[in-house]
């Protein structure tokens, strides 16, 4: 019988098709049967800075790694090999901040909107900010949410595992 993962889940590397730095996240802080809910925290080394700031077009990267961290859970509960994944698109993507700072702490939510038996899905995915630096915190949305979308992604079932 598998090992049923249970959460906070911090070897977020076994889930996904990364490694050293490209992995983002760095907690599955919840998940459920359609869900995930991820911390990622913006440090000083973050592979992705630009100027010292995370800037927005690492944001659907961050949703999609919380998509993957899904998937490996999935995987891990049918005692499956965690496999890659691939982004296809996006569709009904907002942007509401165009970087965070360094020292921001970030949420990732991603959801199943449709998933089928092939191995194609579309997520709704939010990602937010949870913590700041207190001097950027009033220049971030108050609601927290920095960006939203519907990802369309692809995992071939006979496809390679890692």
């Amino acid at each position: 019988m598998p090992s049923i993962p249970s959460a906070p889940i911090y070897d977020v590397a076994s889930l996904l098709p990364h490694s050293g730095h490209m992995v983002l996240i760095d907690c599955v802080k919840e998940f459920g049967d359609d869900y995930t809910v991820c911390r990622a925290p913006v440090g000083d080394k973050h592979i992705l800075l630009q100027d010292g700031v995370l800037p927005s077009m690492a944001y659907m990267e961050l949703m999609a790694q919380g998509i993957g961290a899904f998937a490996g859970i999935e995987a891990l509960k049918a005692g499956e090999p965690v496999r890659l994944g691939f982004l296809l698109g996006t569709r009904k993507l907002d942007l509401f901040a165009d970087s965070v700072p360094v020292g921001t702490e970030l949420e990732v939510r991603a959801h199943v909107s449709i998933q089928d038996l092939g191995g194609m899905g579309v997520f709704d995915c939010e990602l937010r900010w949870t913590d700041a630096p207190e001097d950027v915190k009033p220049l971030l949305p108050p609601d927290g949410l920095l960006a939203k979308a519907s990802l369309n992604v692809y995992s071939p079932k006979d496809g390679q595992v890692i």
